[in-house]
């Protein structure tokens, strides 16, 4: 009965949900990568990645076009800037990493405006990530800050990068993709769509995941978004960001028991340079020596490209004077407002295509706090994060909503110029 349960579900899927698989496995578990260059060429996923994305372009419904085009106009923006900005030689790979940017927001348009097997998909996701979870653990045990060590290797075929990517070992794309999915992990438990045991299970392995990387900001993003197991599902929006407003004040005012919380947490976890960075970060003191760069003064660095010629950065000067720790402070010391009005209607884009049509849902605040995440991280670190704001989000609210919670979004219609009334009684004069 299992079997035959088995080869109908298989039957199922077609060419194009294998392919997604693929990308999902691909994106999240470092072995895949490393295994398709080793075996079959890095060319090869780059011919897939042209194919993809022509296929979303291509498949977009008549109906659809002008949403898809206002919605992906300011990506393709954007990559234009940055390609005038780097002024690249290589015109073939410059081509390729303009593609992997535009994918996962073309990939996440076409899921909302077509049926998809969503618990299939989020399935993929869920096992991906625990592997490659349990992996980073053993790995970080066996070679210590081995996933900070993938973040400052010169290129991917440096031979510790090589050898940790063998040994599916997680890097800083890893750990935080996965902290940015964990709001999607309470609300499919609040809505009834996980067991307590695989909440506890997946709960326990992020933890143990970011404390093992030792990443300071994922740590904090972790346990902030754990709050909200204590918050109710249909809170209001008014009452959520009230209550987020009194948590920012109460962190503000009590930092200095916060920071000891966190000295006495890292002691217990046996993990004290993660928590030391993170008293830094509460008590407001330059990074510790050793540790990071001087984040603050990188940050400036960007601040101050930007003041120095507000409306476009750095981009006619060509001199890249950023301090390469934000995404976003650093595309307006590069771009100035040209920039950062680009960027401003890029999430504009994402949020009204895959945050806006669930307003009226319960669990609204813990979708918008998931959005609101990787804002935050692109504010105080690198990377846009657009495999989870455009991937990986609709197919999971979609397996926690139901499959036609985008398909089932009605446009409002258009409020007739002339009154229907008279219109009819001008046919019948005629």
């Amino acid at each position: 009965m299992y079997l035959d349960k088995v080869k109908q579900f298989f039957k199922k899927l077609n060419f194009k949900s294998f392919v997604l698989i693929f990308l999902l496995f691909f994106g999240i578990m470092p072995i895949i990568p490393r295994a398709v260059s080793t075996y079959l060429t890095t060319y090869s996923y780059m011919a897939l990645v042209v194919a993809v994305v022509l296929f979303t372009i291509v498949a977009c419904r008549i109906a659809n076009v002008r949403d898809f085009i206002l919605f992906s106009l300011p990506f393709i923006l954007y990559q234009l800037i940055v390609l005038l900005f780097n002024r690249s030689d290589e015109i073939l790979l410059a081509g390729y990493q303009v593609l992997l940017f535009l994918m996962p927001a073309f990939i996440g348009y076409y899921l909302v405006t077509h049926p998809f097997y969503s618990q299939v998909y989020t399935s993929v996701i869920v096992i991906a990530y625990l592997i490659t979870g349990i992996t980073t653990i053993i790995g970080c045990m066996k070679y210590p800050n081995a996933a900070r060590v993938l973040a400052t290797t010169a290129s991917s075929q440096d031979p510790t990068a090589v050898l940790y990517d063998w040994n599916n070992i997680g890097g800083y794309q890893f750990v935080y993709s996965m902290v940015l999915l964990y709001p999607f992990v309470i609300l499919a438990f609040k809505m009834k769509r996980l067991h307590i045991i695989p909440t506890v299970i997946i709960t326990v392995i992020a933890y143990s995941v970011v404390i093992t990387a030792s990443y300071s900001y994922a740590f904090i993003l972790l346990m902030v978004s754990t709050l909200l197991f204590f918050i109710p599902r249909n809170i209001t929006l008014k009452r959520f960001v009230l209550l987020t407003l009194l948590f920012v004040l109460i962190a503000i005012l009590f930092r200095t028991t916060v920071a000891a919380i966190m000295s006495s947490l890292g002691e217990y976890l046996g993990n004290s340079t993660m928590t030391d960075k993170i008293n830094a970060i509460f008590l407001g003191k330059d990074a510790i020596e050793g540790f990071d760069d001087n984040r603050g003064e990188l940050y400036m660095l960007s601040i101050k490209a930007f003041l120095n010629n507000p409306l476009f950065g750095n981009f006619f000067t060509g001199r890249n004077l950023t301090g390469g720790h934000s995404f976003i402070l650093d595309n307006l010391g590069n771009f100035g407002l040209i920039g950062g009005g680009v960027m401003l209607f890029m999430y504009r884009g994402i949020f009204r295509t895959f945050v806006k049509p669930l307003k009226d849902q319960a669990g609204y605040c813990f979708v918008l706090w998931a959005f609101i995440q990787p804002f935050i991280l692109s504010t105080i670190n690198t990377g846009m994060w657009l495999d989870n704001l455009c991937l990986f989000t609709p197919i999971i609210l979609c397996f926690i909503y139901g499959r036609d919670i985008y398909l089932s979004r009605v446009d409002e219609k258009p409020t007739p110029l002339v009154q229907v009334n008279v219109l009819k009684s001008k046919v019948r004069n005629e």
